[in-house]
C-alpha cells in the first residue's frame, strides 16, 4: 500500500471543511468535492498490515509490542497471490493479534473473480474476523466511471457474502479525482495519509474514518524490515471489538455493529419515544434526527428556525435525491398522531417539499415551505408502536439548481389526535 500515498498527501495542510457553495448553475448537480479533517473520536489502537514484503513475522513479539489487529495482505489482483498470506493469517489468530484480509484491487482485471479470490482465502467470516478490505489505489488505465463500477461490484459481492459491507482503503484525492468521489459511505473507510497532523484529511463523502494507516516507516518488534505501515482504529478496544463479525440480526437482543438506535430499537434502545400523551418535538440537533448526502451542500443556521437553528440545501429536479433528512420515530402506544413541520421565513424557499411519512403505512405530503413561518400541519397519521417510523425529506423536489430554491430541515412535531 504505497502508490496510493503520493497523491493523498498534496495539499492536505491545515485543510478543514473546503469546498464552494452549492452549484445552482443548472440542476445537474455539478459539485466541487469538498475535502474535510476529520479527528479521531478519543481513544485510538494501534494496528499494522502486512504482506510477503515484511518477511517472517514473529507474531507473539507484535503482539507483546502493543499491536492489537493486523489486515493481511491476499493478493495483488488475481495474478499475484500473497505467498505469506496463510501463515500470517493463521501466525496472527494464534498470537491473539485481530485480523483481516485485503485485497491489492485491480479494476482492469475482473472484479468478481478478484472478490472470490478473496472470500476462498479468508474462507468463513468469523465471529473475531475484521471485515475484508478492498484496497483500491491504481486504475488500471481506466477512467474514473470505470474504476467505480469495477469497485462497486467488488464491493457488492463480497457484501452478499459476508452479510455486511466490506472496507474500503483509499486516500483522499484518489477517491475523489481517479473514483469520481463516488458515494460507498456504507462501507467503512480506512483512510490512507501518511501525515504528522493529528487529523487526516478524508476522502468525500465520508465524514468520518475507521482505520488510518498514519505512516509507512514504523518500526514494530517481531517485524524484521526497517519500514511498517501502521495504523489506528477510531475507537477504543471495546468498540473494535465490537466491530467485529458478521452481523447479527435485529431483535436477537444485542446491538451489532451495523445496528444503530434507529436501525434497530429493538437492540440499542431507541433515540426518543413519542409518548402518548404529550407527543415529541424532534429538532435538527436532536439524535433523532439524521441528515444525509455531501455535507458541503448542508447549511447549519443558528440564527433562526425552531430554537434558533435549523439545516438548509437547494432543491433539484434530479430523479434521485442527493441532501435529505430523516426524522425517525418510536412510539409507545399505536394511534392516530397528527404531524407538522416548523418552517422558517428568510430561509424556506420551497414550494414543492415532500415529506414522506412512514408509520402504520407510507404516504406523501407535499408542503409549501413558504406558506407560514412556524408550525405547518402535514395531517393526521396512524402509527404502530414501537419504531421503524419515520418522517423523510429529499431535496429532488423537481425545482432545479438553476433556481437556487433553499429546502429547510428543521423541527418535526408529532402529537397524539
Amino acid at each position: 500500500m504505497k502508490a496510493i500515498i503520493l497523491s493523498s498527501l498534496v495539499a492536505t495542510a491545515c485543510i478543514a471543511n473546503v469546498g464552494g457553495d452549492q452549484t445552482t448553475s443548472s440542476d445537474t448537480q455539478d459539485k466541487a468535492p469538498e475535502v474535510t479533517k476529520v479527528c479521531g473520536v478519543g481513544p485510538t489502537v494501534k494496528g499494522v498490515d502486512v504482506s510477503k514484503y515484511e518477511g517472517t513475522i514473529n507474531w507473539p513479539e507484535v503482539k507483546a509490542s502493543g499491536v492489537a489487529f493486523t489486515f493481511v495482505r491476499v493478493s495483488d489482483g488475481l495474478n499475484s497471490p500473497d505467498a505469506t498470506f496463510d501463515t500470517n493469517w493463521s501466525g496472527s489468530r494464534a498470537a491473539g493479534v485481530i485480523h483481516g484480509a485485503y485485497q491489492f484491487f485491480e479494476p482492469a482485471q475482473d472484479p468478481i473473480a478478484q472478490a472470490d479470490m478473496l472470500l476462498n482465502k479468508m474462507g468463513t467470516f468469523e465471529a473475531d474476523d475484521l471485515p475484508p478490505v478492498i484496497d483500491v489505489e491504481v486504475t488500471g488505465g481506466l477512467g474514473p466511471t470505470a474504476v467505480h463500477t469495477a469497485v462497486q461490484k467488488w464491493i457488492d459481492h463480497v457484501a452478499a457474502a459476508i452479510g455486511r459491507p466490506p472496507i474500503v482503503y483509499v486516500g483522499a484525492y484518489f477517491w475523489d479525482d481517479q473514483v469520481g468521489g463516488a458515494n460507498d459511505t456504507s462501507s467503512p473507510l480506512w483512510h490512507a495519509q501518511y501525515t504528522s497532523a493529528s487529523c487526516p484529511t478524508i476522502a468525500s463523502p465520508w465524514t468520518t474514518w475507521a482505520f488510518w494507516q498514519y505512516t509507512d516507516s514504523g518500526k514494530v518488534t517481531g517485524i524484521p524490515v526497517s519500514s511498517v505501515d501502521v495504523n489506528r482504529w477510531n475507537g477504543d478496544m471495546a468498540s473494535l471489538t465490537a466491530f467485529l463479525g458478521p452481523p447479527g440480526s435485529c431483535g436477537d437482543g444485542t446491538c451489532g455493529p451495523n445496528e444503530t438506535s434507529t436501525s434497530c430499537p429493538e437492540d440499542c434502545g431507541p433515540c426518543g419515544t413519542v409518548d402518548p400523551q404529550t407527543g415529541v418535538v424532534i429538532d435538527n440537533t436532536d439524535a433523532c434526527f439524521e441528515d444525509g448526502g455531501p455535507p458541503a451542500y448542508l447549511r447549519d443556521v443558528e440564527t433562526g428556525g425552531y430554537n434558533g437553528d435549523l439545516v438548509w440545501t437547494h432543491t433539484t429536479s434530479l430523479a434521485a435525491e442527493t441532501n435529505y433528512a430523516t426524522w425517525n420515530l418510536y412510539f409507545a402506544s399505536a394511534g392516530t398522531y397528527k404531524v407538522e413541520a416548523y418552517t422558517s421565513a428568510g430561509f424556506a424557499d420551497s414550494t414543492k417539499a415532500k415529506y414522506v411519512v412512514t408509520g402504520a403505512s407510507t404516504q406523501d405530503v407535499v408542503l409549501d415551505q413558504t406558506a407560514a413561518d412556524g408550525w405547518q400541519s402535514l395531517g393526521d397519521f396512524d402509527f404502530a408502536q414501537g419504531g421503524h417510523q419515520s418522517i423523510h425529506l429529499g431535496d429532488n423536489t423537481g425545482e432545479p439548481g438553476s433556481t437556487a430554491t433553499q429546502l429547510v430541515f428543521d423541527a418535526i412535531r408529532v402529537t397524539p389526535d
